[in-house]
């Protein structure tokens, strides 16, 4: 299986136990999840266009005195297709629900950081802190379209799926050091039936988030890469607007942080959920 992991699914919903001690299965829904570790819930949140095979060395080190939960994202990895709409934020809940976990902290990168702002703010009952790397926020809008917004929409629209993520690939956005270089063209590519979801069945929040930073209540840590010009303007956005948030910059780092700068990533994570 490409996660590493045999999944059996037992009447829509069921939880395996490896010999690894990992526990997977599916929601009702369709989100397929794993979870190793015991103590304080922390729930890790994949970029769009990558599954939860990013999250291989955070889940070590975490799963030592946690409980870590990885999912991958609708129309990603494992998880099913989406076949009406369907929220981010929804399968998110839903993940929470199926595994009773009354409250955890998120940690999410890229896309993932939007989900996890969300909750921060539609459900803040559910969560306990927040680390947003790389990130993008519900409702803002970028100023300049990357160089390669043109190459990707005509890739697309031509349903050349292969050559978007070519184009993606060539782009600083997936970055990564020789030794996880194959890993993140593998996601890239795997994951590109994510293009045939229709946008318009893509449910955001009631709110968007970037109209009301001030209102989130919850520890948040924002980190951004050196690197990763893309993001730094919502990165400084939110270190500056939500209420006592920390905005740590990587040195060196690009926008797939925990690859680019894994012990760097380490090092600011852990002490934060400390």
């Amino acid at each position: 299986m490409r996660s590493g992991v045999a999944i059996l699914i037992v009447a829509l919903c069921g939880v395996v136990h490896g010999q690894s001690g990992v526990r997977a299965g599916k929601t009702a829904a369709g989100i397929s999840y794993d979870v190793q570790g015991s103590g304080p819930v922390v729930v890790l949140l994949t970029g769009s266009n990558l599954d939860r095979r990013m999250w291989a060395r955070e889940t070590a080190w975490l799963a030592r005195d946690r409980t870590v939960v990885r999912y991958d994202l609708r129309a990603h990895g494992q998880s099913d297709t989406a076949t009406a709409p369907f929220s981010h934020l929804g399968d998110l809940i839903d993940v929470l629900d199926t595994l009773k976990i009354s409250k955890a902290a998120l940690v999410g990168l890229s896309a993932g950081s939007t989900i996890a702002l969300d909750a921060a703010l539609e459900h803040p009952s559910r969560v306990e802190r927040i680390v947003l790397s790389g990130p993008s926020i519900s409702g803002f809008v970028v100023k300049e379209r990357p160089a390669f917004f043109g190459d990707l929409m005509t890739a697309l629209q031509a349903r050349d799926y292969k050559k978007a993520a070519d184009v993606l690939l060539a782009t600083p956005v997936f970055a990564a050091p020789p030794e996880s270089q194959a890993l993140v063209r593998q996601m890239v590519t795997e994951n590109d039936r994510l293009w045939t979801v229709p946008r318009d069945w893509m449910k955001g929040p009631a709110r968007n988030a970037v109209d009301r930073l001030d209102q989130v209540r919850v520890p948040t840590l924002v980190l951004i890469g050196e690197h990763d010009a893309l993001q730094r303007e919502p990165a400084e956005l939110l270190g500056k607007r939500i209420p006592g948030a920390r905005l740590v910059v990587i040195p060196g780092g690009g926008h797939l942080l925990n690859l680019t700068s894994p012990k760097e990533f380490e090092v600011a994570v852990s002490s934060f959920l400390k």
